[in-house]
């Protein structure tokens, strides 16, 4: 495979995690994402990929739910991933001012 076709697909995949229920929940809760690591296999495909938060640092992992049929549409945060999320990041924290109740996100599963 070129590497043309790895970084269309790569394109492609990225934009799916980005656009995905579960970084939308950790940029709600205030975390500044941007690129991290790329884990692929023998087809090419990404199957892992991590982002970071720029502010405090936080590294979440997230699955392509669609790696063995050759899909890249459907991305999920980890299960170790998630049970970070809700830490206090310096850009947003954890508490509701307004109301005074910890604010939880909700990842798909």
């Amino acid at each position: 495979m070129g590497n043309g076709i790895w970084e269309q697909q790569f394109g492609e995949a990225r934009l799916r995690l980005l656009e995905s229920n579960d970084v939308r929940a950790l940029r709600s809760g205030g975390h500044d994402l941007i690129d991290g690591v790329i884990l692929t296999s023998v087809s090419n495909l990404p199957f892992e990929v991590s982002l970071r938060c720029a502010h405090c640092g936080v590294v979440f992992w997230f699955r392509n739910a669609e790696w063995s049929r050759g899909g890249i549409s459907k991305w999920r945060i980890t299960s170790a991933a998630a049970s970070k999320a809700n830490l206090v990041c310096r850009a947003a924290p954890a508490v509701d001012h307004n109301h005074g109740v910890e604010r939880r996100l909700k990842f798909h599963s």
